[in-house]
């Protein structure tokens, strides 16, 4: 059987490249969407250079782009699929 790996750098970076074209779809700038949801443009920035952030920054960027509603349905999927972990951790 063959593994897939997906590293959490491979997911942190996915997540920001999605924050980038959502952001840059709405026309704004990393200072802009910063201001709206009150956080720092550093967030911003590291969020889309997949650097570590806070879980409440990342949500609350989550929320802005109505990813939210997503999540939730990823995290229920997971929820209830089996308990059989066919994926080893690597963490």
């Amino acid at each position: 059987m063959i593994f897939e790996v997906v590293t959490i750098n491979d997911i942190k970076l996915s997540i920001g490249k999605i924050c980038r074209e959502k952001r840059q779809a709405q026309k704004l700038s990393r200072e802009e969407l910063a201001t709206i949801l009150n956080v720092s443009r550093n967030t911003i920035q590291n969020i889309e250079m997949g650097k570590n952030v806070t879980l409440d920054s990342l949500l609350r960027v989550a929320y802005h782009f109505d990813l939210l509603l997503d999540i939730q349905r990823g995290l229920q999927k997971i929820q209830g699929g089996s308990q059989q972990n066919d994926v080893p951790n690597f963490y």
